[in-house]
């Protein structure tokens, strides 16, 4: 996975190359009869998943200067709502009588991945390494994880974690809701850069900065009033979850995380400003993501790697504190 074909330039000129992540869509939206058989994001005048695939992956690919290249392999347009994992399947009729009166969603709400993957043939997609992950798309209330993965060696990635699932390698699954848009989607993605980075560094809790990862996603809330980058739900000065509006200055060593690993220490001014609006959460996601090491070599102290954005997409070539895989 992560094939590595070319040669890239991070911003002091250190040559890196890319990540090419190839992609099968799998997009859950059903026809409408009543509605001129639009499909579902139409009827509901919801967004364009194949519009929201494209800024993500542009935006992926601007916030990592180049690095992350996303390919979609296949588009597969289901005409149909995803398996519950206790056998459930809405009806057309059934969804939109649930969310006009919102009420009466099924219960378990999860969707059943491991029969979606096998009836899509995921499974021998992975086999024959035809691609390296899977999005779903679908709408609220079709059960999907944020992020999940599948198959042997799979770990937590925010959300299920499939590891008997008959594939030789394991492989990364993002749930997209075309409901919501493509902030959500980088939050989603952030979430999962989250949970693979306190597993390379043997955990993570936001008041003790004994890790590099630790001090990088610092906010002055949370972590003593020690700012870095800050985290998924907290920016440096975030006073509370979800806090990508404030106009509270703090000092923060967001600015620094960008020579890493020669980090200075130095502090500068940051408030919802250093990231812009007025689109406040998409904005912070790609300034958090632009943030995000992607130096060539290891650092001499901790033994990881400087790129971190390796950790995320080539997961199977490392060990769980980040070591590589011979």
């Amino acid at each position: 996975m992560g094939i590595r074909n070319q040669t890239g330039t991070g911003k002091h000129g250190s040559a890196e190359p890319p990540i090419r992540v190839r992609v099968l869509v799998l997009n859950f939206d059903p026809r409408v009869s009543t509605e001129g058989n639009k499909p579902l994001h139409v009827a509901l005048g919801w967004n364009n998943p194949r519009h929201l695939a494209q800024e993500y992956i542009r935006d992926v690919r601007d916030a990592s200067c180049g690095l992350v290249r996303y390919i979609i392999v296949e588009w597969r347009d289901i005409d149909g709502f995803p398996v519950k994992t206790d056998g459930f399947v809405y009806s057309v009729e059934q969804f939109l009588r649930c969310w006009r009166e919102q009420k009466g969603w099924h219960e378990p709400d999860s969707a059943d991945y491991e029969r979606v993957l096998k009836e899509q043939g995921v499974d021998k997609f992975i086999n024959a390494n035809k691609i390296d992950e899977v999005w779903l798309f679908g709408a609220p209330y079709m059960g999907f994880w944020e992020s999940a993965m599948a198959g042997p060696g799979a770990f937590y990635i925010n959300g299920g974690v499939y590891d008997r699932f008959p594939t030789r390698r394991p492989f990364a699954i993002m749930g997209f809701s075309y409901e919501r848009g493509v902030a959500e989607m980088l939050h989603n993605l952030c979430h999962r850069t989250e949970s693979t980075m306190a597993r390379i560094y043997g955990g993570w809790e936001a008041d003790k900065l004994t890790t590099h990862w630790a001090r990088f996603a610092a906010n002055a809330h949370q972590s003593g009033g020690y700012a870095g980058v800050g985290s998924c739900h907290y920016p440096p000065n975030a006073e509370k979850d979800y806090d990508y509006a404030n106009p509270r200055t703090v000092l923060s060593t967001a600015e620094d995380w960008l020579n890493y690993p020669n980090l200075t220490g130095k502090k500068t001014p940051v408030n919802c400003e250093s990231w812009g609006g007025p689109d406040y959460h998409r904005n912070y996601m790609r300034w958090w993501f632009r943030h995000l090491p992607r130096a060539p070599g290891i650092h001499p102290q901790d033994g990881r790697l400087n790129n971190w954005w390796r950790y995320v997409f080539e997961f199977t070539c490392y060990d769980e504190r980040g070591r590589p895989l011979k």
